[in-house]
């Protein structure tokens, strides 16, 4: 995600445009735990700062709150991820940086879901359904500022096989989402409905497909912008061509993130949009083009009522 936002931004700059897409004035946080918080999940804190990680160890099976939060003025990243099995912890810790940082997923890797704090001294949650097996929590810690060093830390979870004394109604419950964002193997979005209802909702994430890992960047755009200029400007911008007068890019303002998923993992979260005119955007790599997924076509557009 911040790879391709910053090469855009390098690129807008060098035409005269400033568009930092993480500086404050692009951040409008659509982030919102009125409902969700409400619904009686077990809550999972994920506190982040440059002295570590503080997260459980152990949970039994079903679904959680998770709560992720960064001390002082700086941001946190969070995935919650299943390593390819006879890495080393160097290697596991390099390339999950490469995926949070880069958008580098790895095919073999299950990604569980996350999310990204919006501002500094912001909280982000999400619910996902953890299974029994073994995990990894994926924490980073890092500045607003361009080219701050993101700090990353694996730490071990693992799920264990609950009773049914054990659990709570609600980790047995699937949220009650009112908004579906289908991921595909086609490489799109798929909203449901559209328009979709202003105000707190809770949005469903769910990648159908098999062959491919998502991530939701989700902006607010001008209305009237549709997702094949979308996906042009980014492959004029790639390709070094002229940007129209201003770009589009630099209009585009940030206001919800769901983090990198894989095939048949779900995520669920709640976003209070405002009504207008908003883009989801995959910018995760595809190994076999070497391009952002958003390049082939993974921009949808739809309208908020």
């Amino acid at each position: 995600m911040r790879r391709f936002w910053l090469l855009l931004s390098g690129l807008l700059a060098l035409i005269g445009m400033t568009a930092g897409p993480v500086s404050a004035q692009s951040v409008d946080s659509a982030f919102s735990d009125t409902i969700i918080k409400t619904l009686g999940y077990p809550e999972v804190q994920v506190e982040v700062s440059p002295d570590g990680v503080k997260a459980p160890a152990t949970l039994a099976e079903g679904y959680y709150l998770f709560t992720l939060s960064a001390t002082g003025d700086s941001l946190a990243y969070l995935d919650v991820v299943q390593p390819s099995a006879g890495l080393s912890p160097d290697e596991e810790l390099r390339l999950m940086l490469d995926a949070g940082r880069n958008d580098l997923a790895q095919p073999d890797w299950v990604y569980a879901g996350g999310t990204n704090t919006p501002n500094p001294g912001e909280t982000a949650s999400f619910v996902i359904y953890l299974a029994a097996g073994d995990y990894k929590i994926a924490a980073s810690y890092y500045a607003t500022a361009q080219g701050s060093e993101e700090i990353m830390k694996l730490l071990p979870l693992t799920v264990t096989a609950a009773t049914p004394e054990a659990a709570s109604p609600a980790a047995n419950a699937e949220p009650p989402a009112t908004v579906t964002l289908e991921e595909t193997d086609e490489l799109r979005y798929l909203v449901s409905p559209d328009p979709v209802p202003a105000g707190p909702q809770i949005w469903k994430i769910a990648n159908t497909g098999m062959h491919h890992a998502h991530h939701v960047v989700m902006m607010r755009i001008p209305d009237g912008v549709t997702a094949d200029q979308i996906v042009a400007e980014f492959k004029g911008l790639m390709s070094g061509t002229p940007a129209a007068e201003p770009p589009l890019y630099a209009q585009f303002v940030w206001v919800a993130y769901a983090a990198l998923q894989s095939g048949g993992q779900t995520t669920w979260a709640e976003f209070d949009l405002t009504p207008g005119t908003y883009a989801t955007i995959c910018f995760i790599i595809d190994p076999a083009t070497g391009q952002p997924h958003a390049l082939n076509g993974m921009v949808t557009v739809f309208t908020v009522v």
